[in-house]
């Protein structure tokens, strides 16, 4: 049923989904009937424009009735060639309110990628990002109704992104994301029911202010293993907090298979949480 309401979401909110594209599903399982599923079609318009339509989803429980706990969010990116060395971008994402929470998030910015080949490095992209974050939430950690009404934020970030290829083998990947302001201190009785940190599929609570990944790449023909780790702290939690993941990549006859498990708070055995991840992209 979840899969079914992501492909109806793509093909709302991309109306040439029948371009030549890219359409890929993610989705990881933890503990009490944990899960989230993110879904977007890469839709190449053959004309310098790329729309990518997008869907994401959660559930924080094992309830009976599954939209008791559940969290979805819509998004769209819209990419445009200016150059052959720059790409303009911008996108937006609707969550409509669910157990206590709403959002909507927007931001724009650039992909830049100076040279093809240069002294055993291929490919270099570097992009920049600036946006905000738009938030509302209604209930309290305990889920009670907030007594003064919706504590609404505003957060103002930045991203910055960077990946290459090294040799024939390894591709690199970086991000660091941070949150430049935000319009209101956190009262300690209010989260956010949708936090993530980079290339982690699994969802979060809180309000993070900064986090920083790095990802490796040992690419082959056939198999393609990885490693992730994140740093990130949250803005009431000045401390810092850590993800790891690590999986394995299996491309067969253009159809990209990939299954993983994702570690949060490693090292802390009182806040550990651990999801085995599953990841297809097919081209249509």
């Amino acid at each position: 049923m979840r899969l079914k309401t992501a492909l109806v979401s793509l093909l709302l909110l991309c109306p040439c989904a029948l371009c030549y594209g890219q359409l890929r599903f993610a989705s990881v399982g933890g503990e009490k009937g944990y899960s989230a599923l993110r879904a977007s079609y890469r839709a190449d318009l053959d004309n310098d424009w790329i729309l990518t339509p997008q869907y994401g989803y959660y559930r924080m429980s094992d309830k009976e009735v599954d939209e008791a706990g559940s969290t979805s969010r819509y998004g769209l990116e819209v990419r445009y060639e200016w150059f052959d060395s720059l790409d303009l971008l911008v996108s937006a994402i609707w969550q409509p309110r669910a157990v206590g929470y709403e959002a909507v998030l927007y931001q724009g910015g650039a992909a830049w990628r100076p040279f093809y080949y240069w002294a055993g490095l291929k490919n270099p992209v570097l992009t920049v990002q600036f946006g905000q974050t738009r938030t509302r939430s209604h209930v309290d950690i305990q889920g009670h109704d907030l007594p003064d009404g919706a504590f609404r934020q505003v957060g103002t970030f930045s991203q910055l992104e960077g990946a290459v290829e090294v040799g024939s083998h390894w591709l690199l990947q970086a991000t660091w994301q941070k949150v430049i302001k935000y319009s209101s201190r956190v009262p300690p009785n209010v989260t956010f029911s949708w936090a993530e940190v980079p290339y982690m599929t699994a969802v979060l609570q809180g309000f993070i202010k900064d986090s920083t990944a790095a990802r490796v790449s040992y690419r082959t023909r056939y198999v393609t293993p990885y490693a992730a780790l994140v740093r990130y702290h949250y803005d009431l939690n000045r401390s810092v907090a850590a993800a790891v993941s690590a999986g394995m990549n299996v491309r067969l006859w253009g159809v990209e298979v990939t299954g993983g498990i994702e570690v949060f708070e490693p090292r802390r055995d009182e806040n550990r949480k651990t999801f085995f991840s599953l990841s297809v992209e097919m081209p249509l």
